[in-house]
């Protein structure tokens, strides 16, 4: 809309008005914000949200920190964070102030805080369709088989299982669903229900927030002893 308005009132073509915006933007005078413009961010330039009620969140696998953005903006507060790429680890601290524990395989679920929910984007390369596809080429296993990776979401269970978190959001890639014949989230949705979870799932494209084509796949769980 934005973008119509101003190539109406400037009565120039849409190339012409990008042109423009990209020298202004140059110059310190853009005229809209940047994505990760601070200042910006931290304007109101969205509708506010309805009062939340605070809850408690831990970050697994967390990159650098993009479902906590999210989570934060809903009222929560990270009590723990784990992810093991250095690399990711000093993003986050920069974004966040947080230094992110290692390898959550070498954490014990029970030093974990209690928390009301635990998000985890698990390692989508064993299930990716790139990911596959190059694992196969280089004759190395995928899915479940792949050990270093393949079999990460079995300690989300198993932490899930020990701290009994309310709610659960995990994020993966789209061919999550069809990786393996559909075995692979035959399992998955088996073991979060097995934990006694109510499940579920929809593919959400990222294409309607950011100029890129990214489909993934969020699983939300509940506990109906909290939620009937």
């Amino acid at each position: 809309q934005w973008l119509e308005s101003e190539q109406e009132s400037r009565r120039v073509s849409k190339n012409e008005l990008l042109l423009t915006v990209l020298k202004e933007a140059a110059n310190g005078r853009q005229q809209e914000p940047t994505l990760f413009d601070f200042a910006a961010s931290q304007a109101n330039t969205t509708p506010t949200l309805p009062t939340a009620i605070p809850f408690r969140f831990v970050d697994l696998f967390a990159g650098i920190g993009g479902l906590r953005l999210g989570l934060q903006r809903a009222g929560g507060t990270c009590v723990f964070t784990s992810e093991w790429d250095r690399y990711c680890q000093k993003t986050y601290k920069a974004w966040f102030g947080d230094d992110p524990q290692g390898d959550i395989t070498k954490i014990a679920p029970e030093a974990i805080p209690d928390h009301d929910v635990l998000a985890a984007g698990f390692p989508c390369q064993p299930f990716s369709i790139a990911g596959v596809s190059k694992k196969v080429s280089l004759g190395r296993e995928h899915g479940f088989k792949d050990a270093a990776q393949g079999t990460l979401f079995f300690h989300v269970v198993t932490i899930a299982e020990i701290k009994r978190p309310p709610v659960l959001l995990l994020e993966n890639v789209k061919n999550l669903l069809s990786h393996d014949g559909g075995t692979t989230w035959k399992v998955i949705h088996a073991n979060l229900r097995d934990l006694g979870y109510r499940v579920f799932h929809k593919v959400i494209d990222a294409k309607h927030f950011v100029p890129q084509h990214r489909e993934r796949i969020f699983i939300v769980c509940f506990d109906p002893k909290i939620f009937g």
